[in-house]
Formats: C-alpha cells, structure tokens, sequence
C-alpha cells in the first residue's frame, strides 16, 4: 500500500514566515529609493567635476604640443638641408613623447623628412583633407581624426614653415595615435576615479575620438539633436543615457583647443553599489527578526531540498545512464519530489540524444550549415598534426553596403552563396567556417604556405567572377598564414591570419595577403 505524499502547497505554507523578511525588505527599500536621486545627483556632480579636469589636462597637452611643434618651426628656415630636417622630426619625435610620428611638407604637400623611417612616406605626397587645410591656412591647427597615409586613425597638429624671407615653405607637424598606444591615451586611461566609470572623447556630433575600448574609436554614438547643441554651447554639464536597458550617468567637460568633449560615464550598477553598501548601514535594526526567521527557513528549506539534491547528484554522477536502482535510494517524502524522481527514471535515455543534438547545433552556423567558431575549434583539435597547416581568414569587401542597399535578407543570401563556393573550392579535409559576421576561416591541414595562397588567390578569382543573389558581382579580402613543425599555437597562428587579412583590407581590398615568418606580410601577386 502506498504512502499518501505531503503535498509542496503544505510546505510552503510552512515558510510562511518568510513575509517577515520580505515586509522588512520592502520598508528597506522605500528607504533607498529617496536616497536614490541624492546619489545620482552625486555621482554626476564627480563625473562633471574630473572630466572638466581630465578637459583641461588634455588642453595643456594639446598647447604644449603645439609650443613643441612652433619651436621646431621657428628652427627651420629652408627645405634643402635634408639631414637636419631629418634630426630635428627625430629630435622632436624623441624628446618629448607628444606625437607617435612627425613630418616635414613642402608647399606641394610632398613629405621632405618624416620621424620614424619606419613609415616610407618621404617623397609621398599627401591628399588628406588635414594637410590641404594646412597648406591653405598657412596658421597652426588640430585637425578632426582621419585616416593618415601610414593606415593610422589620428589626430593631425600642424605648424607653418617660413623662410628668412618670409616665404611659405610648407608646414611641419605631428600626429597623435588614437586607436594605438600615445601620450593622449596614457593620460586619458590612468584616470583614479569611482570603480566601474569609463573615459572617452567625444565630438559635438558624437564621432568617438578616444575609448577605453579600441573598437569604438571612430564609431559614433548616437547623441539626440537637443543634446549636440547642448555639447556645442555649454563647457560642462551632465545628462543620462538609457542603452541595453542600463543608463550610463555622464558627466563632460569641453576641451577649448578643439572643441571635443571629455566623458566620465559611470552606470546605474555604480548607483547600485553605493545604494547597497547604504543598506549595509541600515539593516542591522532588522537583523534580528532576519536572523530568527532565516534559521527556521533553512532547516525547513534543507528538509525541502535534500531529496531534490540527492535526484541532481545520481543525475550528474550517472549523465543520461544514471540506473534506476541509484535513484530509487534517493527517499522523496512529498508528492513533487516523487513525481520528479518518475520523470527523471522514464526520460533519462531522451536528455541523452536531446544533449546530443544541442550539441550539433551550437557548433553549426545556422545560415550558411559551416561550423561556427565553437565547431571550428573542436575539428581543428582533431586534425592537429606533426605536418604543416595554414589558415585563410576571408571576408566580404564592402559586405555593409550590401546590407545597406539590398537589405539583410540579400546579405544572408550572400553569405549563403559563398559559404557553397567555399565548400566546393576546398578539399574534403579542409575545415570551412563562418566565424561571425561576413568573415570566414579556412584551415587547409598538411598544405604548404604556397598551397594555400594558391587556393585562396583561385577563390579570390572565382568571387570576382560569380554572379551573387541581389547583389551581383562582388569582391573579397583574404589572408593567409601558415603553422610550421615548430609551433603548434593555433590562436597565433588565426592572429597573424587575421593580421594579414586586416593588411588586405588597408591595401585596397580586392587581394590576398601572406603572412610571413618575420611578422612581415606580402601581396600574393608579388610572389
């Protein structure tokens, strides 16, 4: 005969007495929530406070920059002397730290000495927007970030160059790093303020000029119209944010040599924090009703979970195979835990290949059927061998304006199409991936380097000369390195790939790149 089971509605009624937590909880939290808007008032008051600081101290840097630069100037009365304008973009390069690179220009913007020669831009003649402003204005100036002609995302100080005579000479000037490591990025990372705030420079029309993150600089962040005209017309201020479902409290200070604004973001976790330790302060009146009640919960909550945690053991310890005869030592004395024990014994064979085909699934791209980055990283364990491997990074030129013109779908269609011409270019121990977005790896095991390159010059071809859903012809970029006998670090190897793919990008797109053992890269049409 069996044993009627207690019921898990007659045990909660016994933890009841959990409302004296949660009534003391509630009055806790009536409390905090006055003392909320007082925090966040003074949190952006800080946040105001140290980013008119860190403005300023990006101000004396960027005037200091410029004294440099105007006293190199005054140095320089002729273009002819090439070994001193050559020590002195040294020199000032060197001294003082303030810019990653520094140039001499003609009036016909063709670059007479650069610092340091490891740029090749003497003899180049430049056709940035900042270099025309510079021979046009013949007056010193910051320009806004751009793309130099060494591939480098900076900001451009600049200084005339006059003869004796007074006659225009050109200019001389320096560049600022801003997505490599500067004296800007140096000032503006070692800040010592609140745990979790973040500093950026931001312009008026919230192009990101400088970020903690190296991703962001560049992209822009989405200011309302209200706001930009609020950044153009005030030094300092303050406004919030709602991103992700978070709200970023942001304080700024505006920098007067170039207008750009200094953030101090800290999120309502910061908020949280200080609310929290808050409650520390106030919770000890109640921590006696807590204490009391809390001991009877646990003992009752234990005796609730006991059987639950004796099912989750022979479950964990067993897998799917966990045996009958295990679970039925596991003693459940109320009716949920008996049922759950049933269903546990009747489905453990199902989880099995319901884990089984999880699996699958989360190492499969389910657009274009390739392995995904998981997938990839577990074939390319298994075919780990003592002979030469080499990787393809590849990935679709100008993918974002496809999307832009043709919509997502056509983009999806897209990537479809190329995942099968991939599939047919490679072998049947080549590993095709899609690792996210339009970029795709290749790895080609016991191929050589030439091989390789081969194959992804062959795909390149076959890209530019296939007709592709909605968006026609288009081109891609690729990159190609290779794994000797002597390394066996995949992850640097998918690096120097990724490197050599970025380097095909910057060249122009349209090419393949190979990474050579020097660090070095070259076109594939050069070898």
């Amino acid at each position: 005969m069996l044993h009627k089971k207690m019921r898990l509605r007659s045990l909660l009624t016994l933890l009841s007495i959990g409302g004296v937590i949660l009534t003391s909880g509630l009055l806790l939290s009536a409390l905090l929530l006055f003392q909320k808007a007082n925090i966040e008032d003074s949190l952006l008051e800080g946040n105001i406070a140290y980013a008119r600081k860190l403005a300023d101290t990006t101000d004396r840097y960027l005037t200091t920059a410029q004294r440099e630069l105007a006293w190199s100037a005054s140095q320089i009365k002729g273009l002819s002397n090439l070994k001193q304008l050559k020590a002195e973009t040294e020199r000032l390069r060197m001294q003082s730290g303030f810019f990653n690179s520094v140039v001499v220009v003609n009036h016909d913007a063709i670059i007479a000495a650069t610092s340091p020669d490891s740029l090749n831009l003497t003899g180049m003649k430049l056709h940035s927007a900042a270099s025309l402003q510079a021979i046009t204005t013949r007056k010193p100036f910051i320009s806004a970030p751009f793309t130099s002609a060494a591939g480098n995302y900076v900001v451009f100080l600049s200084q005339p160059l006059f003869s004796e005579e007074g006659g225009y000479l050109g200019y001389i000037g320096g560049t600022i790093y801003l997505k490599k490591q500067s004296m800007l990025s140096e000032i503006l990372s070692q800040h010592f303020y609140t745990k979790g705030s973040t500093v950026s420079v931001v312009s008026n029309e919230g192009l990101i000029i400088f970020s903690h993150d190296p991703t962001l600089v560049g992209t822009k962040m989405l200011l309302s119209l209200a706001l930009q005209k609020r950044l153009s017309t005030t030094e300092s201020g303050h406004f919030t944010l709602e991103k992700g479902g978070q709200s970023y409290l942001t304080g700024y200070g505006t920098l007067q040599k170039t207008g750009w604004n200094v953030f101090i973001t800290g999120t309502s976790e910061t908020v949280r924090h200080i609310l929290l330790r808050t409650a520390e302060s106030a919770i000890w009146f109640v921590m006696g009703i807590i204490l009391l009640t809390a001991s009877v919960i646990a003992f009752m909550a234990g005796r609730i979970a006991s059987p639950l945690e004796k099912l989750a053991d022979r479950v964990r310890d067993g897998g799917s195979e966990a045996q009958a005869e295990s679970l039925a030592t596991v003693k459940t004395w109320y009716y949920e835990a008996d049922r759950l024990k049933e269903a546990v014994q009747e489905h453990r064979h199902a989880v099995a290949g319901h884990l089984a085909a999880l699996n699958d699934e989360a190492m499969t791209d389910p657009l274009t059927g390739l392995c995904n980055r998981r997938g990839f990283s577990a074939l390319a364990a298994q075919a780990d061998s003592e002979h030469e491997q080499c990787v393809i990074a590849i990935d679709i030129d100008h993918f974002k304006k496809i999307n832009d013109w043709y919509g997502h779908d056509a983009g999806d269609a897209v990537l479809v199409s190329l995942a099968a011409l991939l599939r047919q270019a490679c072998r049947t121990g080549d590993i095709v991936s899609r690792f996210g977005g339009e970029e795709f790896i290749l790895l080609l095991p016991d191929t050589t380097l030439a091989d390789a390159a081969r194959t992804a010059e062959r795909i390149r071809e076959t890209v530019c000369a296939t007709t592709f859903p909605f968006a026609g012809t288009m081109t891609i970029s690729a990159g190609v390195a290779s794994r000797d006998d002597q390394s066996r670090d995949r992850e640097a190897l998918l690096r120097r790939a990724d490197e050599a793919l970025y380097e095909a990008k910057a060249a122009g797109r349209n090419t393949v790149i190979i990474a050579g053992p020097d660090g070095f890269s070259t076109p594939e049409s050069a070898r």
